[in-house]
């Protein structure tokens, strides 16, 4: 525990000389998620003002087998399977196109989305791995806009990077330490290609189990709020804010104690101990509540209620999410929060099956519609308070 202690005041240290300014104390929320208490489940008139549901279609040009991020933009919802991106309407859930051609080795081609998906404005950013590159393309017409430069020595190596806008001009680029020798972790580069900055890699540890490594790929989390972007390492106590430069200043203090994993931990054989350490996973924020989600991890969902500055947790084998006493449908709980103009709203996905056993369940069908089971999934789209 000291180690880590130490380890924490040496990073923030090490943030300070980089040309952040000093922050105060003071400044820093403590959430102290070591001692959250189990809480009755928060109803979710206390998040939303309002829910709906999206159908995303299914035609023979779209059948989705598996999606596990979006990009929820005003104009659209943005959506990619592990091999193709989809475009389709927001406000019905019809398929527009999909962009770049999975087999297409020329100039419109791509190898795979970006981890998560890259989306900024109307374009997405897709990895050509063959060429070293990132090809642009237009969410309004699938077209190729430019090509940028990618990470250095990307086409066939181990090296898988999550990117993440910072604005419309910065790009955040963070490799995860397969191999454990890393020697940089966070780097922030004009989409140009220009270098502004590059943090040491904290996170230094060969993977002992790579199968394990891909069953979670939360090493890191990047998320947006109030026009903000925030940046958490699995192994932190520390959530950072990020200015327009990529400075880092320390925003939240998890006080996760002796449940604050190693990366040798978090990459063990086998599952970890329940209850013993917390991988926080997908954050959300919004102006009332600050969310740590159930992951593959952990058992529960943590939230922070901001004006009551209580820490809580519900399990999340018994609840899934915030009560729905909006529509009585099933409980919610957001995956992350929507883009640009789209940032008042966050969103989840129920899979097909999901939502026939909500109507089941309780006798509500808000779609008004009947799904098939190999139907795409639905996105849940509910407008912050």
């Amino acid at each position: 525990m000291k180690k880590r202690l130490f380890c924490s005041a040496i990073i923030l240290f090490i943030m300070t000389a980089c040309g952040q300014k000093e922050i105060n104390s003071s400044d820093l929320v403590h959430l102290n998620l070591q001692q959250a208490k189990k809480l009755e489940t928060p109803k979710l008139s206390t998040l939303l003002k309002d829910i709906r549901y999206v159908a995303l279609e299914t035609d023979d040009n779209c059948v989705l087998k598996k999606v596990s991020y979006i990009v929820l933009t005003d104009k659209y919802i943005v959506c990619e399977d592990g091999v193709q991106c989809y475009v389709f309407d927001k406000a019905n859930g019809s398929f527009i196109r999909t962009v770049g051609l999975r087999k297409d080795r020329g100039p419109e081609g791509y190898a795979s989305p970006t981890t998560p998906l890259c989306v900024i404005g109307n374009e997405v950013l897709m990895l050509d791995w063959e060429k070293e590159k990132y090809n642009v393309y237009s969410l309004d017409n699938g077209k190729l806009i430019r090509k940028i430069p990618g990470e250095e020595a990307m086409a066939g190596s181990w090296t898988f990077e999550k990117v993440f806008p910072l604005n419309d001009t910065i790009l955040l680029q963070y490799p995860l330490n397969i191999e454990g020798k890393n020697k940089y972790g966070l780097k922030v580069r004009k989409l140009s290609g220009n270098y502004l900055k590059k943090y040491p890699s904290t996170n230094n540890c060969e993977s002992i189990d790579l199968a394990r490594f891909y069953m979670d790929m939360n090493e890191v989390t990047f998320y947006t709020y109030n026009g903000n972007t925030y940046f958490h390492e699995c192994t932190s106590d520390t959530i950072f804010r990020l200015n327009e430069y990529g400075d880092l200043a320390p925003c939240y203090v998890v006080g996760l104690g002796e449940m604050l994993p190693t990366l040798a931990e978090v990459r063990t054989s086998g599952d970890m101990e329940k209850g013993k350490f917390v991988l926080l996973g997908d954050i959300v924020e919004t102006n009332h509540w600050l969310l740590f989600p159930k992951n593959f991890w952990n058992d529960n969902a943590y939230f922070y209620h901001k004006a009551e500055q209580k820490m809580g947790y519900m399990n999340g084998k018994e609840t899934k999410g915030f009560t729905n006493d909006l529509n009585g449908f099933l409980p919610f709980w957001p995956k992350d929060c929507g883009r640009g103009k789209a940032e008042n709203e966050v969103w989840a996905i129920l899979q097909p099956e999901e939502y026939l056993e909500g109507v089941e369940q309780t006798g509500k069908n808000p779609l008004g519609i009947d799904l098939q089971f190999d139907d795409n999934p639905v996105i849940v789209i509910g407008t912050l308070k």
